[in-house]
């Protein structure tokens, strides 16, 4: 088995050149963005040591490693801190599945500003560089849902020197070579995937340069404004360097340069021992029992959605693995791993069926979304390379199984019948997750969706090729309530929907506004940012009426349900919804 990362002294010796603290407990595999980032290092000639989960509330941790020659990373992990620590209504979680045992209380609120007061408070000489999904989409002026405010770029709360975002292994590679240079013009550097503080941005000559901090903060329409500018700036292939200024000085956003197919198989040949750090010995970590039998067939997504952050992460663009590299991750790793039992998990990426998509127009768009509301001419959307993707990886000896567990777009797959039908026949492990999320238009198209027409065509698809091969499978469709834009009168619709169409659901999302989505803008706001019309946005009580009306049969939501249908005049309803 590969040796692991460095995690103590007694593993090393002399001075390690990058040390990464995680806000998730260590595991060494490349579905967790702080190790991926720490291997590729590791790759290139730096040593790298990585500090998990450490107690932020003494020292001990944090020194546990020395300190490094060239830079401390800090990500709070797969998750932002908050997202991570609570719910949609601001309860504290009990459970956290990127810790050992599922146990809560792992990683601080804000883990990044926690973790970087603590080294530069160790450390004042030691750059800091932030990464992972937190920093990410925190990178500009943000409104944060459970401050109920608009915050500064997370470079400024956390006083780090250099703030990496999206897939950003180019990104952090560079930089780590430019500090490694001791040059004496290192200010002076542009880096892909890169944000800094600088006080003179007269060098810029082209740059967006976005209303600032203070004026975001104070006024709802610049908010807006701001976040139309640099949205669909971020959709074009090759966006310009964005800045911001922020009290007296300017945020400086460098574009992204995402690795290219090549590049993104290479991250899979990677030494990692594909397991928990041995620390955790009799620990059961969530988040591990579905990767270790799962893979990444691409990144990025064209679809757009209103309330989902991948694309302003990972891009709109998809690049996808080649079929030799999955193949041979499964056929020499996943295979042979200790414990497989022959079953698949899932083999996917943002939206599984996006596989081998890519748009064929040299200098992009600015499109929210290439499927919606029509496929885009310039976007090669054939569902032929997913089909071919899925009838090879059957095929490898050991297979038994292979599903699809990170859900598909319906819509697309509705474009071809043989990839249903073959998603039925092999690949469905009793259930299939879609997302619909509602079914009223005026929510639908704030949310990026497609009609409801289209999910019940999927669905009626879906149950007939199901008899047709004799196999008793489910669609889990996940739904969305207190979306903006959404009416206490569009959730009862919805309710109603479901009944007529014997739909149960276990689990309600009700909408959480994070960072950096088209939703959240919304939310605060209250305007759609790409018209400036008003939207309505459920607060208060009427969170939890359009919450509750989505499972009207349970009995904890018997007078939340009872109280919603007598403000809409519908109390006629009441035994009906509640059968």
């Amino acid at each position: 088995m590969p040796a692991f990362l460095p995690v103590d002294k007694s593993e090393f010796s002399g001075q390690l050149d990058i040390i990464i603290v995680s806000g998730d407990a260590y595991i060494d595999h490349p579905s967790f963005g702080p190790v991926l980032i720490a291997r590729y290092l590791e790759a290139q000639g730096f040593s790298v040591g990585i500090i998990p989960q450490p107690d932020w509330k003494k020292d001990a941790d944090f020194l546990k490693l020395g300190k490094p020659r060239l830079f401390f990373g800090v990500s709070a992990g797969n998750l932002d801190s908050m997202v991570a620590n609570y719910t949609a209504d601001k309860k504290i979680r009990r459970t956290d599945m990127y810790s050992p045992s599922d146990e809560a209380g792992y990683r601080p609120d804000r883990a990044t500003i926690v973790y970087t007061n603590k080294l530069k408070s160790l450390f004042p000489d030691v750059p800091v560089v932030l990464g992972g999904v937190e920093a990410s989409l925190r990178r500009f002026a943000q409104y944060d849902f459970w401050d109920d405010k608009v915050r500064r770029p997370l470079i400024f709360d956390a006083k780090a020197d250099y703030l990496v975002y999206g897939m950003g292994e180019k990104g952090i590679l560079r930089l780590a070579e430019i500090l490694n240079s001791k040059s004496e013009i290192r200010n002076k550097f542009e880096i892909p995937n890169c944000a800094k503080i600088e006080k003179d941005i007269s060098k810029y000559e082209n740059a967006l340069i976005l209303p600032s901090f203070e004026e975001v903060a104070a006024d709802k329409r610049k908010y807006a404004e701001a976040f139309k500018l640099y949205y669909l700036e971020g959709r074009k292939r090759y966006p310009r360097t964005i800045i911001q200024p922020c009290q007296g000085r300017y945020l400086v956003v460098f574009p992204p340069e995402n690795l290219t197919a090549p590049e993104l198989d290479s991250l899979f040949t990677l030494p990692f021992a594909r397991s928990p750090h041995p620390m955790y010995q009799g620990q059961r970590i969530p988040a591990w029992d579905f990767v270790r039998d799962s893979t990444v067939s691409h990144r990025g997504c064209f679809g757009g959605c209103s309330f989902c952050a991948i694309s302003q992460h990972q891009g709109k663009y998809v690049t996808s693995r080649s079929l030799a590299s999955i193949k041979q991750e499964i056929e020499t790793k996943i295979v042979k791993q200790p414990g497989f039992r022959g079953n698949i998990l899932d083999v996917g990426g943002p939206t599984a069926n996006m596989y081998g998509m890519e748009c064929t127009r040299e200098t992009g768009c600015v499109r929210a979304s290439c499927i919606y509301p029509t496929v885009c001419k310039d976007l090669k959307h054939s569902l032929k390379p997913a089909l071919k993707l899925l009838r090879e990886l059957r095929g490898i000896p050991g297979v038994k199984h292979l599903f699809i567990g990170s859900g598909i777009r319906y819509d697309l797959a509705l474009l071809d019948d043989e990839y249903i039908e073959e998603l039925v026949k092999h690949h469905v492990g009793g259930h299939l997750s879609i997302a619909p999320e509602h079914i009223c238009e005026e929510v639908l198209l704030l949310m990026g969706k497609p009609k409801v027409s289209k999910f019940l065509e999927f669905k009626e698809k879906f149950e007939q090729l199901n008899k047709k091969h004799g196999k008793r499978q489910f669609l889990i469709p996940y739904f969305i309530s207190s979306h903006p834009g959404s009416t206490l009168k569009h959730a009862l619709d919805l309710a109603l929907f479901m009944k007529t169409h014997h739909v149960r659901i276990e689990q309600v999302q009700n909408f959480s506004p994070t960072p950096m989505t088209v939703s959240t803008c919304m939310y605060y706001t209250g305007l759609d940012p790409f018209t400036g019309k008003p939207v309505h946005i459920p607060k208060g009580e009427e969170r939890s009426f359009q919450k509750a009306l989505l499972q009207p049969q349970l009995e904890r939501n018997y007078r939340q349900v009872v109280k919603a249908l007598k403000q809409l005049g519908r109390e006629d309803l009441i035994k009906y919804l509640a059968k």
